[in-house]
């Protein structure tokens, strides 16, 4: 019998001996026969060859659900799935001792998807475009996916069919597509090929024909270079609007977007000095400077922060940020760069902040809010923090991946007078 849902949205099972089994596509309290096979994490992958009781629910959104590996989630009926979603931040958190009353979880809808990185592969009987089965290289083809915006959505097939064109069986490839609110798609080829005339002339028609903003290509380990751009890739944020850099982050939905962008400026409260770590493009950064806000923006991509600065400088909002290149990983800011702060705030990537988390619980900060993909880091940044005397006032989940098993969460902090 299944018992409850992993980590990675699997059912887990346990066998005669203990030993753990994650079964796809069940729930607590179906009861399945399984045939064990290879090992994953601490337990071993099953696969159901017989359903002797299935519990209820959902139906599907997709037809390959179950074998594609970008959702583990659909089959979940709405009450559990949002009960295992708020239950995968409290998990991470108690790993670390830490329990915390959490806000409800702000959901995103599903058709909200702005960027994606799609697979492609030329096979003998014709074109594929999809994303992989989960734990393999395998593409699992489709015609679309629900859960990307409509601009993605109606490039797909399109897309698929140029592919097609200029790549011969057996050959893959990576597609990383963007669009954003001002109407702008962007893609990014990944391949392993050369960029030659045929390729360019092929790419320019493409593009032409289907409003792509811009289309660059990228070889493994090598920077990604513009092969054709017909107008800017816009990004409004706040006041702001902002020219994305080739392969620029975005944050996967509007939606969620702006969800994060009010809870981080909730979570500064009247803070009129705010650094923003991690900043990327200016997500937060531009949100609270509109607001006449002080903000000290650090990010280690160069690219991004040229463009945050060229955005800031066109919006009139140059006086009001101040911009740094610095890998925070390797070199985090000291608790002396914060004494002139009213607020921090951080964003960083699924690694986490382990190192500037150290050095802001040395510091005098009045508040901090973090912001975070993972529960796990999450978790242990907020312990380093607590360790340091802060106390976490309020953590909201933020459902940023629909139908996956990835959480978002944004944590405040203060520092007690």
């Amino acid at each position: 019998m299944i018992s409850r849902i992993a980590q990675q949205g699997d059912g887990e099972a346990a066998l005669a001996d203990g030993t753990r089994v994650f079964v796809p596509l069940t729930l607590p309290g179906d009861e399945v026969r399984v045939q064990p096979g290879a090992k994953r994490g601490d337990g071993l992958a099953g696969t159901v060859l017989e359903w002797i009781h299935r519990k209820d629910r959902r139906e599907p959104v997709c037809d390959v659900y179950g074998a594609c590996g970008g959702c583990q989630l659909q089959h979940l009926l709405t009450e559990d799935y949002v009960t295992w979603k708020t239950g995968a931040v409290t998990t991470a958190l108690s790993r670390h001792g830490l329990s915390v009353d959490l806000a409800p979880m702000q959901q995103v809808p599903l058709n909200a998807r702005r960027r994606a990185t799609l697979a492609f592969v030329m096979t003998a009987a014709g074109p594929m475009l999809g994303f992989k089965e989960a734990y393999s290289d395998r593409i699992v083809g489709m015609d679309s996916c629900p859960l990307l915006a409509p601009p993605l959505a109606a490039l797909w097939v399109p897309l698929r069919e140029f592919c097609g064109r200029i790549f011969q069986s057996p050959f893959r490839a990576d597609l990383r597509v963007t669009t954003t609110g001002a109407g702008s798609v962007d893609i990014v080829i990944e391949a392993d090929a050369e960029l030659d005339l045929a390729r360019r002339e092929a790419i320019a028609a493409f593009a032409e024909a289907r409003d792509v903003a811009r289309v660059s290509w990228q070889r493994p380990g090598e920077p990604p270079e513009p092969v054709v751009q017909r107008k800017p890739v816009l990004l409004n944020i706040g006041k702001a609007e902002i020219e994305l850099p080739m392969g620029g982050f975005v944050q996967p939905s509007t939606e969620g977007e702006t969800i994060l962008q009010a809870l981080v400026s909730q979570g500064v409260g009247d803070a009129r000095r705010v650094a923003d770590l991690y900043c990327g493009i200016g997500t937060f950064a531009f949100v609270l400077s509109s607001d006449r806000r002080h903000v000290l923006a650090v990010d280690d991509n160069a690219a991004q922060i040229a463009a945050l600065d060229r955005a800031a400088g066109r919006a009139g909002l140059g006086g009001y940020i101040d911009t740094a290149v610095r890998d925070l990983r390797a070199s985090p800011l000291e608790p002396k760069a914060f004494a002139d702060m009213d607020a921090v705030i951080f964003d960083p990537p699924r690694a986490g902040a382990k190192a500037q988390a150290e050095m802001l619980a040395d510091s005098t900060v009045p508040r901090i809010v973090a912001v975070s993909c993972n529960p796990a880091t999450l978790a242990r940044d907020l312990r380093i923090l607590t360790d340091g005397g802060y106390r976490i006032e309020c953590l909201t989940p933020v459902d940023q991946f629909p139908m996956s098993y990835h959480v978002e969460a944004v944590a405040v902090l203060s520092r007690p007078g």
